[in-house]
């Protein structure tokens, strides 16, 4: 197929996606790239198991395989559907309504029960920034369609070596995946819930915690052991908070599937109620000053319920073994550099498209093709260990000492 790459609609440190539109028939579409010449090993594995995981589905809540090239050449490509609204964390972050909100959920959780049941697939870093609208009216999200999207972490569960270690972003990351077990449907689930607080509230999940939460080893201790979960807001309505709480039980066991969830009346109702505003935040509180569980929290089990010293001593262990037992871990985010051990802030995503339109013939040696990418950008603080073999481990630039990245997926 021949094809005209356009301007690019996100870019990160290793890649891009641009606009393209194929010379025969103009349809238009989006391609994601990876200098295979550049672009550390792991980069191109991650392309490639995105690939192989998008070219196993085919559901109108999953954002369409459309074909790859450049197997041979310098450059990979991957080609998908082209769903242009943005996505629904940009449309919760300027007012989601009620009723978009919904609707957003219900395409995801439609999305997830394909994967699950049907196609045998752990999507494994759901939230709002992978899921892409069909419209940028957030008001009329129920009639432009969602979908899912960004299988760079994704995996087969008829896999037999599950990677080992985090791989999520933490803010949305289950308990047990923060504690270094492998993703699973049920851990899908957990990021549904912490998506539909991120959709409904127009904030992250633990925004509670305020600035604490920017810290991603205490919040990976808080997730993994604090035997506690996101806070669900007082003026959501009843049937909201019920579905919240179907899926984020820290019993992995206890949570709904996306197939019961789908019937949950929140995601069944047709008409949404009239919501009050929230009520100013709770102040913010050290992560690692873990309080009593108040009556939306489920109770500790008899291991949380041990003095917070030991667990922090447990918590602090068990890192420290993920850490020696496989490649070394570093902290990043989609698209930026952090310096290991650096406490980031909750900044704005980085969309940078180009100012102008840049139309060239694929497969041109002279054209500056970055190496990977994904639908969405910004700093969400992506954490996903390599499993076996050796990710190159890369300095940062811009004269950081000691600064390394790790890229954020596993073929």
């Amino acid at each position: 197929m021949e094809w005209l790459r356009g301007k690019c609609i996100g870019k990160g440190a290793f890649g891009t996606v641009h606009l393209a539109v194929d010379t025969a028939t103009g349809r238009v579409f989006a391609v994601k790239s990876v200098d295979s010449k550049s672009a550390p090993a792991a980069a191109m594995a991650c392309l490639e198991n995105e690939i192989r995981i998008l070219r196993r589905l085919s559901s109108p809540h999953v954002v369409a395989y459309l074909g790859d090239d450049g197997a041979t050449a310098t450059t990979r490509n991957l080609h998908m559907e082209l769903v242009p609204g943005g996505s629904a964390a940009e449309a919760a972050r300027g007012g989601l309504a009620e009723r978009g909100a919904r609707s957003v959920l219900r395409s995801v959780a439609a999305a997830l029960r394909y994967l699950h049941e049907e196609a045998g697939v752990v999507h494994g870093d759901v939230k709002g920034r992978n899921v892409l609208l069909g419209c940028r009216d957030g008001d009329a999200a129920q009639r432009c369609g969602a979908k899912l999207a960004d299988f760079g972490a994704a995996r087969l569960v008829s896999d037999a070596a599950a990677p080992r270690g985090p791989r999520g972003t933490p803010a949305w990351m289950a308990p047990e995946v923060a504690r270094g077990g492998a993703a699973t449907p049920a851990s899908d689930v957990w990021a549904l819930g912490c998506t539909a607080l991120e959709l409904l509230t127009g904030s992250r999940p633990w925004s509670e915690l305020g600035g604490a939460a920017a810290d991603v080893g205490e919040l990976l201790l808080l997730v993994g052991f604090g035997g506690q979960r996101p806070a669900i807001p007082a003026w959501l309505p009843d049937a909201c908070r019920d579905f919240l709480d179907k899926c984020l039980r820290r019993d992995a066991g206890q949570r709904w599937s996306c197939a019961q969830l789908l019937r949950h009346p929140f995601l069944s109702a047709d008409a949404g109620e009239t919501w009050p505003s929230p009520s100013p935040s709770p102040s913010p509180r050290a992560v690692l000053d873990w309080a009593p569980s108040d009556s939306d929290s489920e109770s500790m089990s008899s291991a949380e319920a041990e003095s917070m010293h030991e667990v922090m001593a447990r918590a602090k262990g068990r890192l420290a073994e993920l850490a020696s037992n496989g490649p070394r871990t570093s902290w990043d985010w989609h698209w930026d550099e952090v310096e290991w051990g650096s406490r980031a802030t909750m900044a704005a995503d980085t969309w940078a498209p180009p100012p102008s339109y840049e139309a060239q013939r694929n497969g041109d040696a002279s054209a500056p093709v970055p190496s990977i990418a994904a639908f969405s950008g910004g700093r969400d603080r992506d954490v996903l260990v390599l499993g076996s073999g050796s990710g190159s481990e890369l300095p940062c630039g811009h004269g950081r000492p000691g600064c390394a990245r790790l890229i954020n997926c596993r073929g």
